[in-house]
């Protein structure tokens, strides 16, 4: 009797899971489309996070990249020696969800790929956010310090980098 409810259970298990739609990869479903070609990245940094990290003025950019045009906007804090940047991507996040050392995470509702370097340098946490079916944004902290007592541990950088990527949802939703 046991077998058989087993088998059943299989069977019904199966079955519902071949009617079932194929994932869309590995992230959820948007909370919303983000119109990553025409929000401007230097949205991000807010007031309170100007405050919170120590930086000043915008340095926005445009650079070309294999999949065309990118816009940037980056900030520095040159007492702790941190560089924050928020970058437009012509490429979906998808496409960088198998790479080495990636994990898969949510931010604010959205699928995010979350890379950390830090092998004797300073520690970098990348994010690359699920904001478009054709795009993404990449956002980017890296902690120089003067040395490695000064510098923050990886979690540290990636708590920051995940306040700079929900601020920028937030400002690009209401856009």
């Amino acid at each position: 009797m046991v077998r058989l409810v087993v088998v059943l259970l299989l069977v019904c298990g199966v079955v519902v899971g071949c009617g079932a739609g194929e994932p869309q990869g590995p992230f959820p479903a948007r909370p919303a489309e983000i119109d990553v070609a025409n929000v401007d990245p230097c949205v991000a940094m807010t007031p309170e996070l100007r405050q919170r990290f120590g930086v000043e003025g915008d340095e926005p950019s445009v650079v070309t990249l294999a999949d065309g045009p990118s816009r940037v906007c980056g900030w520095g804090n040159n007492d702790t020696v941190e560089n924050y940047s928020v970058q437009t991507i012509q490429t979906p996040a998808v496409r960088v969800a198998t790479a080495r050392g990636a994990t898969i995470t949510i931010i604010d509702g959205f699928g995010a790929v979350r890379m950390v370097e830090s092998k004797d340098s300073a520690p970098l946490c990348t994010l690359y956010l699920d904001a478009a079916e054709v795009a993404s944004v990449r956002v980017q902290i890296q902690d120089f310090g003067y040395d490695e007592l000064t510098r923050g541990s990886p979690d540290e950088v990636c708590g920051r980098a995940e306040l700079l990527a929900q601020s920028y949802l937030t400002k690009a939703r209401l856009q």
